[in-house]
Formats: structure tokens, sequence, C-alpha cells
């Protein structure tokens, strides 16, 4: 099953201080490590950005929130729109250190199960910037969280076939789970500069 990607570079990157996508780590651009790691499994492979003109040197499509300032909701329903391929990878730009057996994982068993959704759920909950989406299935279910004016990333999952991926399930590709290590200041930044050689 062709698998679009599609990368969430649409936030604020207000306690960063400057776009985190943008950033530098592991000499390179946050998001160029995201690109290097998942370019070989992607069928398409697309940035949602409300700063195209900053994200052009990638060469990659580009599309603009269709719900201007809505937030993370918003970016979910645009990766979704944009989306060529019924199977659609969702991640953040802020997780850079994407782990591939994860991804391969995760895939197979999107592939393999009735679902719409296959979600990492870690102790601090869903990582709904880490998922698989059945495009024509969830499209619809988020298009009317927003029209009904919710605004919470996953308010419309409770209406989703949902499989979810436990912590001990993502700790046998991923020990640490490095996949799930956010990005947002640069104190998080220096940390991850660290893990670069590690990870």
């Amino acid at each position: 099953m062709n698998v679009s990607i599609v990368i969430q570079a649409g936030g604020q990157s207000s306690r960063m201080g400057e776009d985190k996508g943008l950033v530098e780590l592991c000499g390179k651009p946050m998001i160029q490590n995201i690109i290097d790691r998942l370019h070989p499994f992607a069928d398409e492979l697309i940035i949602t950005t409300n700063r195209p003109g900053k994200y052009k040197q990638f060469g990659l499509k580009m599309f603009e929130d269709i719900y201007k300032d809505y937030g993370a909701l918003a970016g979910l329903h645009t990766a979704l729109s944009c989306a060529s391929n019924e199977m659609v990878f969702v991640i953040a730009c802020d997780l850079p250190f994407v782990n591939t057996n994860l991804f391969r994982f995760m895939k197979n068993m999107f592939e393999a199960k009735p679902v719409d959704l296959v979600i990492p759920r870690t102790e601090k909950g869903f990582e709904p910037f880490y998922a698989f989406y059945k495009r024509n299935n969830c499209l619809p279910l988020v298009t009317d969280a927003i029209e009904s004016g919710k605004r919470r990333l996953i308010s419309w999952i409770e209406n989703a076939m949902v499989h979810p991926i436990n912590e001990d399930q993502l700790r046998e590709f991923d020990p640490n789970l490095d996949s799930f290590v956010n990005i947002n200041t640069p104190e998080d930044l220096e940390i991850a500069q660290n893990n670069c050689i590690q990870v």
C-alpha cells in the first residue's frame, strides 16, 4: 500500500524563538533529519507549513493550512486533505529522531488490521503527530470536529477505529523512546545535540 508522509511544520515555534523545523540539529536543519530517515519509505513526501518560502529549499510539495489560525487540529486536517494516498503518516517537524524500525512496524500493523488509525500511546498519552491515518475515514471526522468548534487534537478519535501501540511495544523497537523526544525550546535543542551520535 502506498504511503504519503506529511511533515507538520505549521506551529508558531514561540518557545524556540525561531522556526523549529529550520534550527540546526546534527549538522543540518531539524526537518532534514526526518526527511533523510523517511524519504526511502515515502511514495509521496509533503511539508505542511504556513511559511512556504522558508521551506522551499527542501524541494518538496508544500501546503498551507486550510483553516487558518486554528492550531494543531487544522494542521492534521491539512495533512489529510493534501495527501494523495489512502495511507498517511503524519509527523511533527520537532520529532527528529524518528525510528525507522518502529515506522515499519506501525505501517505493517496499519496494513494488516481493519483500522482507521495506528497511533502510539506513551505514559504522556496519544502521539497523533507520529501516527498512521486512513485518509478517507479520518478526514471527515477531523473536518466535523473543526466545524463543531473543537480544538483538541484527538477530540474526534472516539468515532474512529483506533489501534493504539502501547509503550511496551514501542520500546521493543525504540528502547529509549527517542522517537518521541519533542524539541520545543533552546534547552531541548542543546540536549538533543548531545544525542545526535547515539541515536
